[in-house]
């Protein structure tokens, strides 16, 4: 790719994802949390990311074709605390910012943040700890 992509596309979200979980396969703290939640087959990996694409085509584009319960699948992962969420949004936006305009970088981060931060909060009451807490336990505000 040579120009950076300036707007949120099938195409550009479907890189974003493939180029994104590349880097968290191979990512010494989250790969092991995902290859034992995704699996390690590039089966298994195909199918994930195209239902990540189908959640930000969801987000982003207003396609409505994501029907998941994120809430759900992250917390049956007891081992996913704050040091992952932090690194997957440092990651996620370092993935973002080098192959999106900064604007568009800029939105993704936005987005994530708020998605990582309702995640969090939301994982802090169903294990019964201090949503606060959790919330600012490592997601910037």
């Amino acid at each position: 790719m040579t120009q950076p992509f300036a707007l949120f596309s099938e195409e550009s979200l479907a890189v974003l994802v493939r180029v994104f979980y590349d880097r968290v396969r191979q990512d010494d703290l989250l790969g092991p949390i995902f290859h034992g939640a995704v699996g390690t087959t590039e089966e298994a990996w195909a199918r994930h990311r195209a239902r990540i694409v189908d959640f930000w085509s969801s987000v982003l584009l207003s396609t409505a074709r994501y029907e998941g319960r994120p809430m759900v699948v992250h917390a049956g992962l007891p081992a996913i605390g704050p040091d992952h969420f932090r690194r997957w949004l440092a990651l996620f936006d370092d993935t973002a910012r080098s192959l999106f305009t900064p604007d568009a970088a800029a939105r993704l981060a936005e987005v994530s943040t708020r998605i990582g931060r309702s995640l969090q909060m939301g994982l802090a009451v169903a294990r019964g700890q201090d949503a606060g807490a959790g919330a600012g336990s490592g997601l910037p505000r």
